[in-house]
């Protein structure tokens, strides 16, 4: 239901998973949780029994230390605005600012901005 809209969408999820096992050398897969937020966005993270979770962006040489649930948000910005150009998908462009509103307003803001920026 996420993702269904958006040309490509059967494979959008892996694409996600694959983001996050290259920024992140402790994630190997496993279950994700999929949340929806007040303003219409959604995004998902992944949960693991991890409480911090350390990322490295080889585009940018920036490295945070998070939640998992934070890791996610960056992870599903990151994919959300390059796929968004990729497939010309104006519901991409809307879930990357509605998770952006919600990412500016979360307790690890300042670590998801500056993996990202």
């Amino acid at each position: 239901d996420y993702f269904k809209s958006i040309k490509g969408w059967h494979t959008f999820e892996v694409v996600i998973f694959t983001m996050m096992g290259q920024l992140c050398d402790d994630y190997e897969g496993g279950y994700w949780e999929y949340c929806t937020l007040s303003n219409g966005g959604s995004f998902i993270y992944p949960d693991l029994n991890k409480e911090i979770l350390t990322l490295f962006n080889p585009h940018n040489g920036n490295k945070a230390q998070m939640s998992c649930q934070a890791a996610g948000i960056a992870v599903c910005l990151m994919t959300f605005s390059i796929w968004s150009f990729k497939t010309e998908s104006p519901v991409l462009v809307e879930y990357f600012y509605q998770l952006r509103d919600y990412a500016l307003q979360h307790d690890e803001c300042a670590a998801i901005f500056h993996l990202i920026d």
